[in-house]
């Protein structure tokens, strides 16, 4: 093991990629389920009032903004 700077920074940069490489399956599943989580809001958004979907719509814009950030 080559304990200088160009090594070590050598290592943290493939164990940054193992870990990647094992978290991609897990966030690409998470991404399909959140997926369908969004088309059945849009065909429930269908359903409301728009007073009603201008609350559930500005809900959901304050949670992206978190996130956006």
């Amino acid at each position: 093991m080559d304990y200088t700077d160009a090594g070590l920074t050598e290592l943290i940069s493939e164990a940054q990629s193992e870990v990647l490489a094992a978290a991609f399956p897990h966030q690409e599943r998470a991404a399909t389920k959140m997926k369908a989580h969004v088309d059945r809001i849009g065909a429930n958004l269908r359903n409301l009032t728009p007073s009603q979907r201008e609350e559930v719509l500005g809900a959901l814009r304050t949670l992206i903004d978190q996130y956006d950030s």
